[in-house]
């Protein structure tokens, strides 16, 4: 029950795919948040509002659209050194280059995951399948990082398609 004047604290997602596990971790393909309400109005309020405002055939477009573009080989090589460089920039240089809350153990995930499926060198990554290495190298962090780092993957991706289709420029692929 509510006491008068005190916060509660609620994590909210819409999604897809949504998963809770037994020590109350979610992920979803969508979008995870917190929420911290005074009232049971609030709650109701802030649940309609995510559940109007979100888009699902913007959200399924795009996650499609990653199916339909790739990188090289080479470029796959020169985002993962900027990506294990990007921890130790220093703030004025981050504040200009898209952020990467992967670290090293993930982005060791992410190059162990593509190369060890039997199938040697690939010539090209789709960048549905640099998605899904992200999201899966995500699920060895701990809970306070791993909501971030989910929809960072998504983002980060996005941003690879961005750059494939000549629509902008990002400095991990420079």
């Amino acid at each position: 029950m509510w006491q008068k004047g005190t916060d509660e604290h609620f994590k909210i997602f819409i999604g897809f795919k949504n998963r809770v596990c037994t020590n109350l971790c979610v992920w979803s393909d969508g979008y995870v948040g917190n929420l911290v309400v005074r009232s049971l109005g609030q709650l109701r309020g802030a649940i309609r509002s995510l559940y109007e405002n979100y888009n699902s055939s913007f959200h399924l477009f795009h996650l499609k659209r990653l199916s339909e573009f790739e990188i090289t080989e080479q470029q796959f090589a020169h985002l993962i050194g900027r990506a294990r460089i990007y921890n130790y920039l220093p703030m004025a240089c981050k504040k200009d280059i898209p952020q990467l809350l992967f670290g090293d153990s993930q982005i060791n995930t992410v190059c162990r995951e593509l190369y060890s499926n039997g199938n040697g060198y690939p010539n090209n990554i789709i960048l549905w399948k640099l998605y899904n290495l992200f999201t899966s190298a995500n699920k060895s962090s701990y809970i306070d990082s791993f909501l971030e780092r989910s929809v960072n993957a998504y983002d980060f991706a996005e941003q690879l398609r961005l750059v494939v289709e000549n629509i902008t420029i990002c400095w991990y692929l420079n």
